[in-house]
């Protein structure tokens, strides 16, 4: 196993023999790299990191492009980007947001009342509505800046998620039952708004991916996923490989229960949340997609140690290092508000220790319940 003691004083830290993006080229053809790819999940949490308030965050394209430079200077992930963030499209179909400035912006009022009023679904202008064209003027920002040496991409809301910040997700899930006519109605609408979105991020040259937490199966059925959000995705998948591109997808919480049918939904990767195993993933979805996690972005990541970092972090590489389609390593899930850098610093580097490539295997060895060595 690592020398911690080594580690702490960078001698077993190698550097990178490549940029993120040539990295990100060479592994997606299955070449040989340096390590495997790491990624910092991170967004308007890190923005306390550059003194900035996360209200003035999301309202500043300049702000948030000047995060993500700084980022890159100090941690290095292997990919760099913004999100419309879960409520960026709702907002702009009329849902108001209440933002705080140590803290990420919640639903207040959603945009339609009930179910009965999906025919007033807002069709968007992506330049005018909302966020949507400080977002995009961020993500060319971000595109002219880091382009050339980082992987940059732009993450969209699932639509069934995207509707439940529309119409709240009581409403939504009631709806399922009672109004299913009018859900699909709404979906439809959601569809044609995020692809007027997605090809603006194609005109600006960036990576796609989607963030769908309310269709986790820790809130909806499998059934219910495969007739009110799977369809919906794959109309928003379709679109984007219509334009040569590709995408991956999150969704928090529990998602098991839905991988055989997200193995029919067209995305490229697929991030499981830190509750599922990688182990599992692999045999899963590792022949059908990239697989990416799963560190805990609260237990570990925000209140853990380094130690305790780079032991999750060699067990999600441990699990799923030779997934036969890649593999990434990042959180399970965004980084918290508060996450300590030294954390961040140190998922960075057990890509560089255990996931120096060809991996050792030798350096994984360990129970998955063992604790590394404390100073």
């Amino acid at each position: 196993m690592v020398d911690i003691e080594k580690y702490l004083h960078g001698l077993e830290v190698k550097p990178d023999e490549l940029t993120a993006l040539e990295r990100d080229r060479l592994y997606s053809q299955g070449k040989p790299v340096d390590r495997i790819p790491c990624v910092l999940d991170t967004g308007e949490t890190m923005a306390p990191l550059m003194g900035m308030s996360i209200a003035d965050y999301y309202h500043s394209a300049e702000k948030m492009c000047d995060l993500e430079v700084y980022l890159q200077e100090h941690f290095h992930s292997d990919g760099a980007g913004l999100s419309t963030t879960l409520r960026g499209m709702a907002e702009a179909m009329g849902s108001e947001i209440a933002y705080f400035d140590n803290n990420v912006a919640q639903l207040k009022t959603p945009a339609l009342k009930s179910l009965d009023e999906v025919g007033k679904a807002k069709l968007v202008d992506v330049d005018k509505d909302g966020r949507l064209p400080i977002i995009l003027k961020a993500l060319a920002m971000v595109k002219e800046k880091l382009g050339a040496t980082v992987p940059v991409g732009g993450t969209v809301t699932g639509p069934f998620t995207i509707a439940a910040m529309v119409v709240g997700t009581q409403t939504l899930l009631k709806g399922l039952r009672k109004h299913p006519d009018q859900v699909k109605e709404l979906m439809e609408v959601i569809v044609e708004n995020n692809n007027r979105y997605i090809e603006r991020l194609l005109d600006i040259g960036v990576g796609i991916g989607f963030a769908d937490p309310v269709s986790s199966s820790s809130i909806i059925r499998a059934e219910q996923y495969r007739e009110f959000s799977l369809p919906y995705l794959k109309k928003n998948v379709d679109f984007i490989k219509s334009r040569g591109g590709g995408c991956g997808l999150h969704i928090c919480g529990k998602s098991r229960a839905l991988w055989d049918d997200i193995i029919t939904s067209g995305i490229g990767t697929f991030g499981p949340d830190n509750v599922e195993d990688m182990a599992e993933a692999k045999e899963v979805l590792g022949p059908h997609m990239c697989i990416q996690g799963n560190v805990p972005p609260v237990e570990v990541m925000l209140y853990g140690t380094p130690y305790d970092v780079l032991r999750s972090a060699r067990e999600s590489i441990r699990k799923a290092y030779d997934s036969p389609r890649g593999f990434v390593l990042t959180s399970g899930c965004q980084m918290p508000v508060g996450t300590p850098r030294e954390n961040m610093t140190a998922l960075m580097d057990a890509a560089r220790i255990f996931g120096r490539w060809p991996v050792d295997p030798s350096l994984l060895e360990g129970d998955e319940d063992e604790s590394l060595p404390v100073q």
